[in-house]
């Protein structure tokens, strides 16, 4: 299976995609216009005529997670290659296995490479690292992790878009992803699957893909359509006993019209299958939702965006688990974003309710997820990131086999990091999770763990198409 999908990865790679100049909504705008970022601007512009001469994507059907970059980091047009090395303590690198924690001390090295390049009509943005990890004195958890993100735009006309995206991680820890900190994973649409279980040392491999287009009809009308495809698998299932694997495919199909200069209003159509494969039998939930959305941008100039972004209604879902017979019903569903992207500053945070599955657990579920992220250049050396997630998973198929009761997921991170030199740059982080799902036994014993690291990394980035 992991052959395949990286096979996928490798073809979506090659596909020639595009970038629309009036950006997606979610950044600064700094690749607007020739796509450069020189253009200078001021948050006091109330009529941008390079940002607001053509639509923007709003959040909630962007597909894009809310920019973590200041306004003074964004560029474009460099390759880079870097390498990290950490060193972390983990009280409880057996969470979920044993009521007994046990630390470990864990030495990790990634090195990285990442492309980004711009033009008028095509954005290619491409990054991979390798990770290795060496646990002491638990050696069997060392470890090889792969991690590859692309995020390719074409814009073949004046009007339309093209975006391809992917994310592919292989990993046996939850906090080796070192892409996860750049580049934000907070959306501003309602989320497809569940994600508020989490076993924190366990081998798994995921893949997230989307497709889409959108075409701006008139002058304040825009419509597109998109599809999305996830996978979750675990290849050692006795590390993870009462999760399972799953995959997710959607489709979704939105109109937006611009009421005001800096007003969206629009709604969206939605339909995934979420399919979780059980022992023996399979279990799916397929939902239906019809979502109107409201997105306002108060701030919308080269150094500063912010939005507030508001999306609800009826959702109709299916569950289904052999032999037992069909779950189905309406249920209220939406999200609530906020992203804030300035000079110094980024912050980020939403709020969604809907029914779901996947994501390891077996049968329907209904979720509240609640996730915020700050970050604060406090000098051109200086700089505190700040991020915490909530999730409660109600079961709506209690009677369903392999059925749970569901539970809830905690985490947070704080981090400081200095810049040393031009190349060299040093941060010093800490991670709290705890969790509560008493009948999954991946999860049953002791779950909770603290975490503390040290990293130092080194990045050499070289201008390129100029």
């Amino acid at each position: 299976m992991t052959t395949r999908f990286c096979l996928i990865f490798a073809l979506l790679a090659a596909i020639p995609v595009w970038s629309q100049t009036t950006g997606t909504g979610t950044g600064t705008g700094t690749q607007t216009g020739t796509g450069t970022g020189t253009t200078t601007s001021t948050d006091e512009e109330p009529d941008n005529s390079v940002l607001n001469g053509g639509m923007l994507t709003p959040p909630p059907v962007s597909g894009q997670a809310y920019p973590v970059a200041t306004g003074d980091e964004v560029r474009v047009n460099y390759m880079s290659l870097g390498l990290t090395g950490e060193v972390a303590y983990d009280d409880n690198v057996l969470a979920g296995y044993s009521a007994t924690p046990e630390g470990d001390v864990i030495y990790s090295i990634w090195p990285t490479v990442t492309l980004d390049k711009s033009t008028l009509q095509l954005r290619e943005q491409f990054s991979y690292s390798p990770g290795f990890s060496f646990y002491q004195p638990t050696t069997d958890f060392n470890e090889t992790d792969q991690n590859a993100t692309m995020n390719f735009q074409y814009h073949p006309g004046s009007n339309a878009t093209l975006v391809v995206q992917d994310s592919f991680l292989r990993s046996s820890s939850l906090f080796n992803q070192p892409f996860a900190t750049s580049q934000g994973d907070i959306g501003g649409g309602t989320p497809l699957q569940a994600s508020g279980v989490i076993a924190p040392f366990a081998d798994r491999i995921s893949n997230v893909a989307n497709v889409g287009i959108n075409d701006q009809a008139g002058e304040n009308e825009m419509f597109g359509v998109s599809g999305q495809y996830g996978l979750l698998d675990y290849p050692n299932s006795s590390q993870v006993p009462g999760l399972y694997n799953s995959t997710l495919w959607g489709v979704t199909a939105f109109a937006s019209q611009r009421i005001a200069s800096r007003q969206y209003l629009g709604g969206e159509v939605e339909h995934s299958r979420i399919v979780s494969f059980l022992k023996g039998t399979d279990s799916g939930v397929q939902s239906d939702n019809i979502f109107p959305f409201y997105t306002i941008y108060l701030r919308n100039s080269e150094t500063s965006t912010l939005s507030i972004s508001v999306t609800g209604g009826p959702e109709h879902y299916i569950a289904s688990q052999s032999p037992e017979t069909e779950v189905q019903a309406w249920t209220p569903a939406g999200t609530i974003g906020v992203g804030w992207q300035g000079h110094l500053s980024t912050v980020a945070g939403s709020y969604s309710h809907n029914v779901t599955g996947g994501g390891g657990l077996p049968g329907a579920y209904e979720e509240d997820r609640a996730s915020a992220a700050f970050r604060r250049e406090l000098t051109h050396t200086w700089e505190i990131n700040f991020s915490g997630f909530y999730a409660l998973n109600k079961n709506k198929t209690p009677f369903f086999p392999f059925s749970e009761p569901g539970g809830h997921t905690i985490t947070a991170s704080a981090s400081v990091q200095h810049q040393l030199s031009k190349s060299l740059k040093f941060l010093i982080g800490y991670d709290r999770m705890e969790e509560s799902y008493s009948d999954i036994g991946a999860l049953a014993k002791l779950p909770n763990s603290d975490r503390e690291y040290g990293q130092i990394s080194w990045q050499w980035a070289r201008p390129i198409g100029r």
